[in-house]
């Protein structure tokens, strides 16, 4: 098989330094792209409100920027979940008296490909739920593709600092 490998190479003019080198040692090229600071912000106001919505209970809302093929990864819950399975759930912490006290994000990095935009932060959610309130912080990462001019979110991935 090398002997095959060093004759295809020779052929083709490669060096054997080249057919040598790990892969890892190539240097990969720079696929992602930057936001314009009004594209960050206008994307950023997208993001908080889902978070919003998903804590206010609105459907409907949710319904207009929340992809159909979305992907929901929270750490409450064992398995991802579909659009209707996160509509659902928003549906039933706002029937089951849950309200959004504030959320906040930090430390966030956008990485851009063509017109998908994966965002990674920190955030801190507060909610209360009757007398009982909570306070929850981790890391996301969110996916949004543009499309006919909007920002649609088509997945997010949670988890809870320690």
């Amino acid at each position: 098989m090398k002997v095959a490998g060093l004759a295809l190479a020779l052929l083709a003019g490669t060096s054997l330094t080249a057919l040598s080198s790990p892969l890892g040692a190539q240097a990969a090229a720079r696929i992602a792209t930057t936001l314009s600071t009004a594209e960050l912000t206008a994307l950023e106001t997208v993001r908080k409100a889902v978070w919003v919505d998903w804590y206010s209970g609105d459907s409907a809302a949710l319904h207009r920027v929340l992809g159909p093929e979305l992907v929901a990864i929270s750490p409450s819950v064992a398995h991802w979940q579909s659009l209707q399975q996160s509509l659902s759930a928003s549906a039933d912490f706002k029937a089951k008296g849950g309200k959004l006290v504030s959320v906040t994000f930090d430390s966030a990095t956008a990485h851009r490909f063509g017109d998908v935009v994966v965002l990674f932060s920190q955030y801190t959610v507060r909610s209360e739920n009757g007398d009982k309130r909570s306070t929850q912080t981790g890391r996301a990462t969110e996916v949004f593709v543009r499309t006919n001019g909007r920002w649609v979110h088509t997945s997010w991935h949670l988890d809870r600092d320690p």
